[in-house]
């Protein structure tokens, strides 16, 4: 019985690598929801700046990143939890 646990392990780890790509494929190729994201990269830049956290200028965004990737991730963690609320 221990390959099919494993095998179980590693179809919604595929599953959950899927869906965050799927997640990053929206978020690049859908024009309004890259500009959402891009804007609440911004927010939290001049939340940065304010706190002293972190200084972003015009060329230097340390949000960027953490908003474009970070965002699918939680996403995709919801929605992958709430497939597994709904096979129980």
């Amino acid at each position: 019985m221990k390959t099919a646990a494993s095998s179980s392990r590693l179809s919604r780890v595929l599953f959950f690598i899927g869906l965050y790509l799927a997640c990053l494929a929206v978020v690049f190729f859908v024009t309004p929801i890259w500009r959402l994201l891009e804007k609440l990269s911004y927010r939290v830049d001049d939340l940065l700046n304010v706190t002293g956290v972190a200084m972003a200028d015009g060329e230097y965004d340390p949000a960027g990143l953490w908003v474009l990737f970070g965002v699918p991730l939680l996403v995709a963690i919801v929605i992958f939890l709430l497939c597994g609320k709904s096979k129980r």
